[in-house]
Formats: C-alpha cells, sequence, structure tokens
C-alpha cells in the first residue's frame, strides 16, 4: 500500500490527486484520533498512519500544510489549547500546555505567542 502514490501506476495530475486525498485522511486520522496530543508525535508514527515512505511525508506537509511536520503537530495542539483555555479558563497554564501535548511550557508560550499574538496569560484574560 505505501506505493500507491506510485508515479509509474497514475499520471501526474492523477498522482497530485491521490496524494491529496491521502494527506486529507492522514490529517483527518491524526484530528479525531487526537494524535497530535501525543508530545512524542514522530515522522515515524505519521508514515504509519498514511502507509508512506519517509521521503513523501516532508513533500506532503509542505505541499498540503504549507510548514513541516513539527509545524504541523504544533498548529493543531496550538488550536486545541486555544480552545482548553475557553472551556476551561480555571485551568493553570501549565496544565493547559501539557494537555495539548507540550512537554515545554517555555516552548508553549513562545509558540501560542506567535501564533496569537499575545501570551496564554494574556489570551485568558481576554475572554
Amino acid at each position: 500500500m505505501s506505493e500507491i502514490l506510485s508515479e509509474k501506476a497514475y499520471p501526474s495530475s492523477q498522482l497530485a490527486e491521490k496524494e491529496r486525498e491521502l494527506f486529507e485522511q492522514i490529517h483527518q486520522t491524526i484530528v479525531e484520533q487526537q494524535l497530535f496530543l501525543d508530545p512524542g508525535f514522530s515522522r515515524t508514527k505519521f508514515i504509519k498512519i498514511g502507509l508512506v515512505n519517509k521521503n513523501k511525508v516532508a513533500r506532503m506537509l509542505q505541499q498540503y500544510a504549507g510548514t513541516n511536520l513539527n509545524g504541523y503537530i504544533n498548529g493543531m495542539r496550538l488550536e486545541y489549547a486555544a480552545r482548553l483555555l475557553h472551556e476551561h479558563p480555571a485551568d493553570p497554564i501549565k496544565a493547559i500546555a501539557a494537555n495539548s501535548g507540550f512537554n515545554s511550557v517555555r516552548t508553549f508560550y513562545r509558540l501560542f505567542s506567535e501564533k496569537y499574538g499575545m501570551s496564554p496569560v494574556e489570551y485568558k484574560e481576554k475572554l
């Protein structure tokens, strides 16, 4: 099945469509099963979900998500964290970060501030 995207099997337009569909299926699996919350989510896990080879992962992510694996996963984690801040405003930021899949509160603060233009604390205060 990992050869589903073989260039020999499909002309380039069909290959691109199959690859896009595959990426959407992988994305849906990651979101539905909340795999992005696993702090150890890796390229290997992405490959196992999509049954693609390691050389295609970076290209697929860049083409369909516009970023690398870390950016892709962290983007989902940050959206989840923002939702947690809305739903559980009394929870400490450290708990929000951990529950969103971040190992480091410092990294969480930095990435959150970059994405939302304010710290998680400031975001929480504006709710």
